[in-house]
């Protein structure tokens, strides 16, 4: 029998707005249950043509954006099992606007 383990979806701790950029940081998960986090961004908020990001830690900059725009950010935890990436399901958005 094989059976995939899929991480639960992290929560978005705080968002900070900054210079034509902004900080996300999430609750980061036990190593066991997540290898890496996926952030994604974007100027709409169906997250159509969103750009995104592969960390390892619990938190990311996204630099070089536009001023006095509002952003919409979400991520994702993924567990890498032997070749394959697991993923977890998104978290919810939230929105963000740079200054």
């Amino acid at each position: 029998k094989t059976f995939k383990i899929k991480p639960t979806a992290p929560q978005i701790k705080s968002v900070k707005r900054l210079k034509k950029s902004f900080k996300v940081s999430w609750a980061k998960k036990k190593k066991a249950e997540a290898t890496g986090y996926q952030v994604q961004y974007s100027t709409k908020k169906s997250m159509k043509g969103a750009k995104t990001k592969t960390v390892k830690a619990s938190s990311k900059t996204i630099k070089g954006l536009k001023s006095k725009k509002t952003y919409y950010v979400r991520v994702r935890a993924y567990k890498q099992a032997g070749k394959q990436k697991v993923y977890s399901s998104w978290s919810s958005k939230k929105k963000v606007r740079t200054k």
